[in-house]
Protein backbone atom coordinates (compact mmCIF):
# COMPACT_ATOMS: atom_id res chain seq x y z
CA UNK A 1 0.00 0.00 0.00
CA UNK A 2 1.41 3.39 -0.69
CA UNK A 3 0.42 6.97 0.25
CA UNK A 4 0.66 10.76 -0.27
CA UNK A 5 1.81 12.90 2.62
CA UNK A 6 1.87 16.43 2.90
CA UNK A 7 3.57 18.37 5.59
CA UNK A 8 5.04 22.14 6.21
CA UNK A 9 8.81 22.34 7.44
CA UNK A 10 10.77 25.30 8.12
CA UNK A 11 13.21 25.44 4.93
CA UNK A 12 15.94 25.28 7.33
CA UNK A 13 15.35 21.72 7.89
CA UNK A 14 14.09 20.48 4.49
CA UNK A 15 17.56 18.85 3.92
CA UNK A 16 17.42 17.12 7.03
CA UNK A 17 14.40 15.96 6.74
CA UNK A 18 14.55 14.75 3.20
CA UNK A 19 18.07 13.37 4.38
CA UNK A 20 16.30 11.13 7.35
CA UNK A 21 14.05 9.62 4.49
CA UNK A 22 16.55 8.61 2.33
CA UNK A 23 18.23 6.86 5.55
CA UNK A 24 14.76 5.19 5.77
CA UNK A 25 15.26 3.33 2.67
CA UNK A 26 18.35 1.29 4.51
CA UNK A 27 16.35 -0.98 5.93
CA UNK A 28 14.74 -2.27 2.49
CA UNK A 29 17.93 -3.05 1.20
CA UNK A 30 19.28 -4.80 4.30
CA UNK A 31 16.45 -6.70 3.66
CA UNK A 32 17.08 -7.56 0.59
CA UNK A 33 20.24 -9.10 0.69
CA UNK A 34 19.22 -10.92 3.23
CA UNK A 35 16.79 -12.27 0.66
CA UNK A 36 19.68 -13.30 -0.95
CA UNK A 37 22.05 -13.55 1.91
CA UNK A 38 20.12 -16.54 3.26
CA UNK A 39 17.98 -18.64 0.61
CA UNK A 40 19.04 -22.01 0.16
CA UNK A 41 20.03 -22.86 -3.33
CA UNK A 42 16.38 -24.13 -4.18
CA UNK A 43 15.26 -20.70 -2.90
CA UNK A 44 17.56 -18.67 -4.89
CA UNK A 45 15.52 -17.91 -8.07
CA UNK A 46 12.83 -16.51 -5.39
CA UNK A 47 14.88 -14.87 -3.12
CA UNK A 48 16.77 -13.01 -6.07
CA UNK A 49 13.21 -11.56 -7.45
CA UNK A 50 11.84 -10.84 -4.12
CA UNK A 51 15.39 -9.05 -3.33
CA UNK A 52 14.84 -7.38 -7.12
CA UNK A 53 11.54 -6.04 -6.48
CA UNK A 54 12.49 -4.75 -2.98
CA UNK A 55 15.53 -2.96 -4.64
CA UNK A 56 12.84 -1.57 -7.14
CA UNK A 57 10.80 -0.23 -5.10
CA UNK A 58 13.44 1.62 -3.11
CA UNK A 59 14.90 2.87 -6.27
CA UNK A 60 11.63 4.94 -7.64
CA UNK A 61 11.26 5.83 -3.54
CA UNK A 62 14.72 7.57 -3.98
CA UNK A 63 14.31 8.59 -7.72
CA UNK A 64 11.28 10.73 -5.88
CA UNK A 65 13.36 11.91 -3.15
CA UNK A 66 15.98 13.18 -5.27
CA UNK A 67 13.74 14.87 -7.85
CA UNK A 68 12.01 15.95 -5.03
CA UNK A 69 15.26 18.00 -3.50
CA UNK A 70 16.05 18.99 -6.89
CA UNK A 71 12.69 20.82 -7.07
CA UNK A 72 13.26 22.59 -3.95
CA UNK A 73 17.19 23.87 -4.77
CA UNK A 74 15.51 24.80 -8.24
CA UNK A 75 12.81 27.21 -6.29
CA UNK A 76 15.57 28.04 -3.57
CA UNK A 77 17.69 29.30 -6.22
CA UNK A 78 14.88 30.71 -8.57
CA UNK A 79 14.39 34.62 -7.74
CA UNK A 80 10.86 35.76 -6.98
CA UNK A 81 10.27 39.07 -7.48
CA UNK A 82 7.44 40.47 -5.30
CA UNK A 83 4.63 42.00 -7.61
CA UNK A 84 3.98 45.83 -7.02
CA UNK A 85 0.62 47.02 -5.35
CA UNK A 86 -1.39 48.33 -8.09
CA UNK A 87 -2.69 51.74 -6.55
CA UNK A 88 -6.39 51.60 -7.34
CA UNK A 89 -6.81 55.53 -7.86
CA UNK A 90 -4.42 54.73 -11.31
CA UNK A 91 -6.83 52.04 -12.19
CA UNK A 92 -9.68 54.65 -11.81
CA UNK A 93 -8.35 57.07 -13.92
CA UNK A 94 -7.12 54.18 -16.51
CA UNK A 95 -10.82 53.44 -16.49
CA UNK A 96 -11.78 57.37 -17.23
CA UNK A 97 -9.29 57.22 -19.76
CA UNK A 98 -10.53 54.45 -21.17
CA UNK A 99 -14.15 55.62 -21.46
CA UNK A 100 -13.18 59.09 -22.41
CA UNK A 101 -11.42 56.89 -25.67
CA UNK A 102 -14.36 55.27 -26.29
CA UNK A 103 -16.68 58.05 -26.68
CA UNK A 104 -14.17 59.60 -28.82
CA UNK A 105 -14.65 56.71 -31.27
CA UNK A 106 -18.08 56.86 -31.00
CA UNK A 107 -18.37 60.32 -32.15
CA UNK A 108 -15.46 59.56 -34.89
CA UNK A 109 -17.97 57.40 -36.18
CA UNK A 110 -21.28 59.46 -35.81
CA UNK A 111 -19.01 61.65 -37.79
CA UNK A 112 -17.80 59.53 -40.18
CA UNK A 113 -21.57 57.87 -40.93
CA UNK A 114 -22.92 61.61 -41.59
CA UNK A 115 -20.28 62.08 -44.18
CA UNK A 116 -20.95 59.01 -45.85
CA UNK A 117 -24.85 60.15 -45.87
CA UNK A 118 -24.04 63.16 -47.33
CA UNK A 119 -21.87 61.64 -49.87
CA UNK A 120 -24.67 60.19 -52.24
CA UNK A 121 -26.32 63.64 -52.22
CA UNK A 122 -22.92 65.58 -53.10
CA UNK A 123 -22.70 63.02 -56.10
CA UNK A 124 -26.15 63.41 -57.42
CA UNK A 125 -25.28 67.49 -57.31
CA UNK A 126 -21.87 66.80 -58.76
CA UNK A 127 -23.38 64.90 -61.62
CA UNK A 128 -26.81 68.01 -62.19
CA UNK A 129 -24.10 70.38 -62.34
CA UNK A 130 -22.17 68.39 -65.11
CA UNK A 131 -24.87 67.61 -67.43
Amino acid sequence: MRATINFEADVDRVQQIMWALAFQEMDPLHQAMDFVETAKPHELREGITSALDLIYRVSIQLEQYRDMLASFERSRLETMLPQEQTDTSDLVSDMSGVQATISRMKDFESFVSRTHEETPEEEENDNTEEG
